[in-house]
């Protein structure tokens, strides 16, 4: 047990702010799994909404590091306050949950530590973002000026008795001078070190912030200033990968706590559960085990690709062909991120990969515009593929449904399937039906259109459901993607012929780094469907129950 601030908690680790629990449903989950996890950082939240920057957000300059440009995505202080109430009621008595302000004045951050008060008892303590290094304003730009952290600390503690805390950044001018404003303003303790900001080409916004193994050495440096200038507790965070860095710090300061990040990039749920498992066996016997688990590959890198065709289905829809193909195993459901300038990356899933990687894209906005207006010869950037490996049994009938560019994974799914199998696919018109004809020459398949032009006019659960009560099926399997209204009434229907846990659905949702980082594409149970799916089964996924928007938000579907 340790002592963080005058509350018991259960472990001295936790995440840094932004990474991995950017939301309340990821951080529910490590609370589950993770008895070491004894603090919560909470997303840095301001006044107002958020979209933050257009992907890429994140790229890998380096096998252990990482270079991110997020900038402030958060769906505002209202949202934010009604998610850490419910949090509260999911965290355990010996957790301590941290709420971060991410604002640009005194008088904004006291107005939201109010927010948060006037709410209850829904956190233990408030997290000052003066440190940031890509915000358009707050972050590293008040924080650099002692005077001003002196002033927002100030404001913010007269707001709250409960504890405040205040990140720093490494990358300031005299960064002993601003810690000491901020213990003079009212902080009872320290984090740092964030990122150090810098310039890079592959971010959106170009201008963003390096972590990983590449700083560590200045978050060892900067403990040891801060601990000379400053008796608060301290937060210590920027590279750490294991034992071996954590005995490091521990010779400057064995009070610290610790905050690890960009080191587990790449890892599912259960492997940050087995990581944190053997750091503390490494920090008992002496080991550094844990470490070697780290970051240390390119998860990120892209790779030209020369577009072979595009094959017009419609105006808005098309699919688009390379001369490249995607290396190793596929699986159904994986899928790749487009990059088609330094402003536009976008994950596609996976449609054919035999003679070339296919995607399937429908223009829906900047990105897939874009997308939609490739010709050949015409050169882009991949990456991936991204996604746990999924098999089926192949002595046992398997029903895949796409609706849309649901088809994608479907088409990939039902080719690559060596056991009996039957295809539904659904799309607006005729014209829409991505791989019908091919798909034609290995299997069974049924359509629906919603005009009609092809098949049963109407919604494809309609189809599945007549069509499943003429057939004879036993122990059938069901793998669907689509949009998600789509796919909570094809759940419904084939809850009637197979158990929960013989549904899969393949799930789409906002996805910016695809190694489990930015936590935007997390399912209610906590689960993160770039790296712990895409294929999730029914007794884990409900579609069409919500999802989150731009900003992190969750948006319920209607009805």
């Amino acid at each position: 047990m340790y002592n963080l601030l005058g509350k018991d908690i259960r472990g001295r680790f936790g995440f840094p702010s932004g990474i991995i629990t950017t939301n309340s449903d990821v951080a529910r989950w490590m609370f589950r799994h993770v008895p070491q996890f004894g603090f919560y950082q909470g997303k840095s939240t301001t006044i107002e909404p958020r979209a933050g920057n257009r992907e890429d957000i994140l790229t890998q300059p380096t096998p252990d590091s990482l270079w991110n440009a997020v900038g402030y995505t958060n769906p505002g202080l209202v949202a934010t306050v009604e998610a850490f109430g419910e949090l509260r009621e999911a965290t355990p008595d010996d957790v301590f949950l941290m709420a971060q302000i991410g604002e640009s004045s005194g008088e904004a951050f006291a107005h939201s530590v109010q927010a948060f008060e006037d709410a209850g008892d829904v956190c233990d303590g408030y997290e000052v973002n003066v440190s940031c290094p890509h915000a358009d304003k707050g972050g590293i730009l008040i924080g650099s000026d002692p005077d001003s952290v002196r002033t927002i600390t100030a404001a913010t503690r007269k707001a709250t008795k409960k504890p405040v805390i205040v990140k720093l950044n490494a990358g300031v001018v005299g960064l002993e001078e601003i810690a000491v404003a901020a213990v003079e303003g009212g902080a009872d303790a320290i984090s740092a070190i964030n990122t150090i900001g810098g310039p890079n080409p592959e971010l959106s916004n170009t201008f963003g912030g390096l972590s990983g193994a590449q700083i560590f050495p200045v978050t060892v440096d900067s403990i040891r200033r801060l601990r000379k200038a400053v008796d608060v507790p301290i937060v210590a965070m920027g590279g750490i990968r294991g034992a071996g860095d954590i005995r490091q710090l521990e010779a400057i300061d064995s009070t610290l706590f610790y905050a690890i990040g960009t080191a587990l990039a790449g890892m599912d749920s259960e492997a940050i559960r087995r990581y944190f498992e053997q750091l503390e066996e490494d920090l008992a016997q002496g080991t550094d085990v844990a470490t070697g688990w780290t970051l240390n590959r390119m998860l990120m890198e892209y790779r030209p690709f020369v577009v072979r065709e595009v094959e017009h289905y419609s105006d808005a829809v098309k699919v688009i062909k390379f001369r490249e193909k995607i290396e190793g195993p596929i699986h159904t459901g994986q899928f790749v991120f487009l990059k088609v300038s330094n402003s536009d990356s976008k994950p596609f899933s996976v449609a054919a990969n035999e003679n070339g990687l296919e995607v399937l894209v429908r223009d829906v906005g900047p990105m897939t515009s874009k997308a939609c207006r490739l010709k050949p010869n015409d050169v882009v950037r991949v990456r991936g593929p991204y996604g746990r490996e999924f098999s089926l049994p192949g002595d046992r009938l398997v029903v895949f449904v796409g609706a849309g560019v649901g088809i994608a994974p479907i088409n990939w799914g039902a080719v690559n399937h060596p056991g009996p199998k039957t295809v539904f696919l659904g799309a607006r018109t005729k014209d829409e039906l991505a791989y019908w004809e091919s798909l034609k020459k290995v299997c069974d398949v049924r359509v629906s259109t919603d005009d009609g032009s092809a098949g049963h006019r109407g919604f494809i659960h309609e189809l599945v459901e007549r069509t499943l009560a003429e057939m004879s099926l036993e122990r059938p399997i069901f793998v669907n993607c689509g949009p998600e209204l789509a796919m909570r009434e094809l759940d419904r229907v084939e809850r009637a012929y197979a158990p929960p846990e013989d549904i899969f659905h393949v799930v789409e949702r906002y996805t910016s780094c695809g190694i489990g980082i930015c936590g935007k594409c997390a399912i209610s149970t906590g689960e993160r469907t770039c790296v712990d799916g895409p294929v999730h089964p029914a007794t884990d996924f409900t579609p069409g129950d919500w999802h989150r928007d731009l900003t992190g938000k969750k948006v319920r579907y209607p009805g």
